[in-house]
């Protein structure tokens, strides 16, 4: 059995705040105007994304690991379901104010879930746009509370201007809001939850106030300053660029920069990777040399890459953002 690269049929979301970029620029399908989000990699109930791919017509990752648990690795086990959940975010409007439990909070109050630790990769950024993420300094339950009733919660948080290419890790606990004119990668741990602060006080489709969840984000929000990382730097390596964005318990995370080719395997269990810039070809598996017939990709195409598989992707130029459990 052939065990390759395989691409993914995405489930696109749209909320209030979606832009059109995910449409017009990162080859997204909807019936919508906007598109808010486009889950790429999901395996979360009711929105699975679908393999796309002859040899596997119509299976759900989750079909998927039903009938190829193989393909998933050992590590898998560790976890009681499907870790991961990657998404492209559009952000037409600022999104609310908001934080997300970790896991224990979130087995505890939300029927078993998991909490939502994240982290965003820039792919595209509007002249001075910028995304709020923790606090300026340390700040006590009744200060933040205060905020919230006089609507300046936004003053106490760090306001960082963005550019494509910067990256940020947001743990659970961390009050943040991606803004008007960014669109991100977001990786994520298998989860929904989200605890609103503060929505400008805009109104759903239907007129009615959007629901906050004071009581739970004061519980899970991390009220220490938090201090952003510095941008990793680049290596080189033999097909061009390379950086480790992320390494923590739920994902780890790097960016390749390559020209004409590169060859990635995964060793020791799956991995999936969205291209970020460049078009080009994945050549199959009994391709003799880098000018015989591939399958497609571009920018925006998200794969699962199997255990065991090697992949060998053909472009001038690309860039694609892996991610490994």
């Amino acid at each position: 059995m052939l065990i390759k690269a395989l691409k993914l049929k995405p489930v696109t979301k749209e909320y209030i705040w979606g832009g059109r970029k995910l449409k017009s620029e990162w080859g997204k399908e909807a019936d919508t105007a906007t598109v808010s989000e486009s889950w790429e990699l999901s395996d979360f109930p009711g929105s699975e994304s679908v393999i796309d791919d002859e040899m596997y017509p119509g299976y759900t990752l989750g079909k998927l690991y039903e009938k190829h648990p193989e393909f998933f690795g050992d590590k898998i086990r560790d976890f009681k379901r499907f870790p991961l959940l990657i998404k492209l975010v559009d952000a037409g409007k600022d999104l609310s104010v908001q934080v997300h439990p970790n896991d224990e909070y979130a087995a505890a109050n939300e029927g078993g879930s998991y909490g939502k630790t994240e982290c965003w990769y820039v792919l595209d950024a509007d002249p001075d746009s910028y995304i709020l993420l923790g606090f300026k300094r340390d700040v006590t339950r009744e200060e933040l509370k205060t905020a919230l009733e006089n609507g300046t919660v936004t003053e106490l948080m760090n306001k960082i201007y963005v550019k494509p290419g910067d990256f940020y890790f947001v743990p659970a606990g961390t009050v943040h809001a991606l803004c008007k004119g960014v669109t991100v990668l977001e990786v994520q741990e298998n989860s929904n939850i989200t605890y609103r602060l503060y929505d400008y006080n805009r109104t759903d489709k239907d007129g009615n106030p959007r629901k906050l969840h004071i009581k739970e984000a004061l519980e899970v929000a991390n009220l220490s300053a938090y201090v952003p990382e510095a941008q990793k730097e680049y290596r080189d390596f033999i097909y061009g660029k390379v950086r480790k964005l992320c390494s923590c318990e739920y994902f780890k995370i790097k960016e390749v920069q390559f020209n004409d080719l590169y060859i990635m395997y995964a060793f020791d269990g799956f991995a999936a990777f969205t291209v970020a810039e460049g078009e080009g070809k994945l050549l199959k598996e009994d391709a003799p040399n880098a000018n015989a017939d591939g399958v497609p990709f571009k920018k925006g195409d998200t794969f699962f890459v199997p255990r065991g598989a090697m992949v060998r992707l053909v472009a001038p130029h690309g860039k694609i953002i892996i991610t490994e459990i």
